[in-house]
């Protein structure tokens, strides 16, 4: 019954379209005219030739481009009429009665106030919006070697944080935060919707395919998507086929070098003679390593996708077929893949339907980096990487130390995955106008059925020999695991849009239905003590130790999901000046409590024009200017599945009358009133265009209440089983203010310039952690800091305070020991030993308070540079490296601070104080791009565009550690490593590209 659902509405698609195709379109045919050859020339207003216009013949629909003189040519009726439209200028038509030859003049449009902007199940102009919708074009976005298109949107967007703390490792992936931290344990995250269907991987875009990217930031916009709006909606809007009737080709590819950063200085071995052998001679083993150089490589990334669109007004077609291939700068981590992506598109002759297709398969073969640079840093330079007399040819490291042969581990340790992805979407549109007011111009009718899936399947492998290092110590003879994940999300999405425009009064009305299934389910299996290592993980029965007694060492899991919901839009606006918008999403969710499965997401939006009333007419250096509120309410869903339901689990083997049986029990605190996590969302805006549009931008402020958060509490046992419950508990508030200007400083005839500059603030404080039932838990305490010497929690989440307090004691210096002095709770200076946790105090917090991004875009006749600065401020940074590597009481290799900087520490143990909080403003050159196009209009080569990217050159801080962007800021502990000390260096990126079309 799970998948009744969506088979019944598929199946409806099936008969909606049988029923369509038998229709029999109305309306006149167009008389039959004897078409002639009609030349002509398309210029702007400088007189300078248009090329790449586009010139349709209204009537047949037929059409070509122009030439780089701004030439034509193409039949059409005598008394017919051309439809002439180019990216910047506004669209003309034109009547061709009994002229051969025309000259049509281009106006520049105001590409600010009329650019389309695609929102939840639709499409508007600039200057229609009455929410926070930031829009980026594909030209806009980062030119980075990342095979994750999030990381495109970094530094693009006020108030949109999209972080990579291992942009050098092919296997990472990008994390994307809208607006501040919205939630407790729920998802983070904000929707991906890929050509209108929600759900989408970022992963599985090409960048060559983005036409451009929309950010629904506020509550009123991303409300339209209910629960999976809570965290922003970010609208990845594809390329569609050719309309000129003649087949594009397009030839692309990129070659990036990475170049690791050596930002920790690590002590070398003639440095590690002279301060840790004086006490410890034996730890001198002869050699001289650097393990950071042994575990290093130039990361080497190649991308090239090749692109063949074509068609006409009514059938136009795209595919995109590309190859990656990236090495990380560690020895190990790489990735391979092969993806596609074709999509068509079909209009029948009447306009009636329209029918459209997409499938995006995607392989990818990668093998995953091991936790490299935390081993590097600890790892003794007197140890050699290599051993001749050893089964491997490694050096054999003893065991129960705190380091390890890295370099072998890499070499000779398996860990890879194998994905494929697939996702395909159909959908069947009906133009109804013509059935039913065909006459109208001003009215449009459209019901859609969108039916679309996205499956994943990974199948992980894992092995380490016999000969491994620590398998000879422990006596293992190799170690194997296998595991396999499927997930599959099944959508249907059933749309209508209606509007009209009656004289002065434009109406728009959008009614949709949307059904959406999910399923995931997996197995795995692990064994060792295998007869042989050439099977590797691919014979796990062969091994001896799962033939044992009492173990199994498999497992399998399988578990689903449903969210149900019906929703509708109404937009209403006065001759474009005065803009009102309302819509509600009534939706359903499995993972919620009986009575509570049910949620209504209400938005309204109001906007006014003010440019266009009458007292503002003689303030002529104003071109447009729009003041606009909103309001929205939005939820979370993104738990997990079963937790409002009792669920049990094995808990071990009880012995009875001979024989073994398995214990199980519950394995939770049952709560069957959990329910909606709730965001109220405000937002006053102001858009604005000067000068004749050289200024133009917005401003924001915002205010975000995320009440009834979804987590963990803690309760008493007994009355419960456990601990801590699954509970709506907390409020959470974020507010701030957005800045967005975009200046075109100079437009001649061969140079522009024009810069963009984003920024954002963010006041962040939670508010509350007791509701009506739940009371008393005033804080709780993140961030555990790793071993040794179990240092405890970093960071504390309270009412009252703003995510990201680090909570700690208050250095006071050292004594004569060189042990650690801090101030107790009255002020007083105290050894750390007699310190409690009522002396640890709030001493810095890691979340930014304002971040910020300016990009300068140069162009001088075929040449186009950019450059891209970020930076971020107000915010502290703990380091971690100073913490565990900076102090000489620790047993490892040491950072060269343990005895200059921090010599003063000489018994003092990684014990958590504010002296290893520093200052985490930064300002970075992000990236430098420099192009060149030839526009070569030949017989087989339309143009080449050659360019050139420097990629993360050079960050200015007072940080003494490595890379403060590398520092994850997203999340619940802002600021840290999420408590190890584990990282990624961060690389200087040089890219080289070319793109050829034919």
């Amino acid at each position: 019954m799970r998948n009744i659902h969506f088979k019944t509405c598929t199946c409806l698609l099936g008969i909606l379209l049988m029923l369509f195709s038998g229709i029999q379109a109305r309306g006149a045919s167009l008389e039959v005219q004897q078409e002639r050859k009609i030349s002509g020339t398309v210029i702007d207003e400088k007189g300078e030739p248009v090329i790449g216009a586009s010139v349709v013949v209204v009537e047949t629909k037929q059409g070509t481009i122009t030439n780089i003189d701004g030439k034509f040519q193409v039949n059409a009726p005598q008394n017919g009429r051309l439809k002439i439209s180019y990216i910047g200028y506004e669209t003309q038509e034109v009547a061709i009665k009994d002229r051969q030859s025309l000259k049509i003049v281009l106006k520049e449009e105001s590409t600010a106030l009329n650019e389309v902007v695609v929102v939840g199940y639709g499409t508007m102009k600039r200057k229609e919006m009455t929410s926070a919708i930031s829009h980026v074009g594909a030209k806009d976005l980062n030119q980075i070697s990342s095979l994750d298109a999030s990381m495109l949107l970094q530094g693009k967007v006020s108030s949109v944080s999209v972080s990579n703390t291992a942009l050098a490792d092919p296997n990472s992936t990008g994390s994307i935060q809208i607006r501040g931290i919205s939630s407790r344990n729920a998802g983070l995250g904000p929707l991906i919707v890929v050509d209108g269907v929600p759900g989408g991987d970022m992963t599985n875009i090409n960048p060559a395919d983005i036409e451009s990217i929309d950010v629904l930031k506020d509550g009123a916009a991303s409300a339209i998507y209910g629960t999976r709006g809570s965290n922003g909606v970010i609208l990845v809007n594809l390329k569609k086929g050719t309309r000129d009737g003649e087949v594009h080709t397009t030839y692309s590819a990129a070659v990036t070098f990475n170049k690791a950063k050596k930002e920790l200085d690590i002590m070398n071995a003639e440095e590690y003679r002279a301060y840790r052998t004086v006490s410890n001679p034996l730890s001198d083993m002869g050699a001289s390593t650097d393990w950071f150089d042994a575990v290093t490589r130039l990361g080497v990334t190649h991308m090239h996708t090749l692109t063949f669109s074509g068609g006409n007004a009514r059938t136009n077609y795209r595919v995109t077929a590309d190859y990656r291939k990236a090495q990380g700068i560690d020895l190990r981590s790489d990735r391979r893949e092969y993806g596609a992506r074709a999509t068509i598109s079909h209009t029948t002759k009447d306009g009636l339907f329209t029918f459209a297709a997409n499938m995006t398969p995607r392989v990818i073969d990668r093998n995953k980096s091991a936790s490299v640079y935390g081993s590097v840093i600890k790892n003794n330079p007197t140890m050699p990487v290599y051993d001749p007399e050893s089964a491997n040819g490694y050096y054999r490291f003893p065991s129960g130390g705190d380091s390890s042969n890295i370099v072998e581990q890499l070499n000779e340790e398996e860990n890879g995955t194998e994905i494929k992805l697939l996702e395909w979407n159909a959908t069947a549109a009906v133009n109804l106008l013509p059935l039913f007011n065909p006459n109208n111009p001003n009215m449009v009718l459209k019901s859609q059925v969108t039916v679309s899936q996205y499956q994943v399947d990974k199948f992980n492998g894992w092995f380490i020999p016999s000969t491994y290092g620590p398998n000879v110590n422990s006596g293992v003879a190799g170690k194997a695991s296998r595991d396999f994940d499927k997930n599959t999300n099944n959508n249907l999405e059933w749309v209508t849009n209606f509007s009209t425009r009656i004289k002065d009064h434009q109406i728009r009305a959008m009614v949709g239905y949307s059904y959406n299934y999910g399923v995931s389910s997996g197995m795995g299996a692990e064994n060792w003590d295998f007869s042989s290592d050439g099977l590797t993980y691919n014979n796990l029965g062969s091994g001896l130790e799962a033939a044992k007694e009492g173990k199994t060492m498999m497992s399998s899991y399988k578990n689903d999901h449903k969210l149900i919901s019906f929703f509708g839009r109404v937009n209403y606006d006065w001759k474009e000046r005065y803009l009102f918008t309302f819509s509600l999403r009534h939706e359903g969710s499995s993972r919620f409590g009986e009575n509570h499965k049910w949620g209504n997401f209400p938005a309204i939006s109001v906007g006014w024009r003010i440019s266009d009333e009458k007292f503002m007419k003689g303030l002529s250096w104003i071109d447009d200017l729009k003041v606009r509120y909103d309001y929205g309410v939005t939820g979370n869903q993104e738990i997990g599945n079963y937790q409002s339901l009792a669920t049990y689990r094995a808990y071990g083997w009880y012995q009875y009358g001979g024989n073994n049986f398995h214990v199980w029990g519950p394995s939770k605190n049952v709560n069957s009133e959990l329910r909606w996590e709730k965001g109220h969302n405000q937002n006053i805006g102001l858009d604005f265009s000067l000068f004749k549009h050289k200024v133009t931008g917005s401003f924001n402020y915002f205010h975000r209440k995320q009440s009834d958060l979804l987590g963990s509490y803690s309760v008493s046992v007994p009355p419960n089983l456990f601990s801590t419950i699954y509970a709506n508990v907390g409020t959470l508030r974020n507010t701030g203010f957005e800045l967005d200007i975009t200046v075109n400083a100079v437009r001649t005839k061969d140079f522009t310039y024009s810069f963009t500059l984003v920024g954002a603030t963010n006041n962040n404080k939670f508010v509350s952690f007791s509701n009506d039932v739940y009371k008393g838990q005033k804080y709780y305490s993140t961030c555990n800091m790793a071993n040794p010497n179990n240092p405890g929690y970093l960071q504390r989440i309270e009412e009252g305070e703003r995510i990201g307090n680090y909570f700690t004691y208050r250095y006071a210096g050292v004594d004569k020991k060189g042990d650690w002095l801090i101030y107790d709770k009255k002020g007083n200076v105290i050894p750390v030993a007699q310190g409690t946790e009522e002396d640890k105090a709030v001493t810095g917090n890691g979340l930014p308070k304002f971040t910020g991004s300016m990009t300068h875009n140069f162009t001088y006749k075929n040449f186009d540079l950019t450059v891209a600065l970020r930076g971020a401020a107000g915010f502290d940074i703990f380091n971690v490296h100073d913490f565990y590597f900076g102090l000489q009481s620790m047993s490892t290799n040491q950072l060269t601070t343990a005895y200059s900087k921090n010599a003063h520490i000489m018994t003092g143990k990684n014990v958590i104080t504010d002296y290893f909080i520093e200052p985490g403003d930064y300002l970075k050159i992000d990236n430098i791009t420099l192009g060149y196009t030839m526009n070569l209009n030949k017989k087989y080569i339309e143009k080449i565009r050659l360019f050139g990217t420097a990629n993360n050159l050079y960050t200015f801080t007072k940080f003494t550690g490595v890379d403060p962007s590398t520092y994850e800021v997203n999340g619940l502990t802002p600021g840290t490593f999420g408590g190890g000390y584990n990282y990624y260096p961060s690389a200087f990126q040089f890219i080289l590209g070319l793109q050829v079309s034919f």
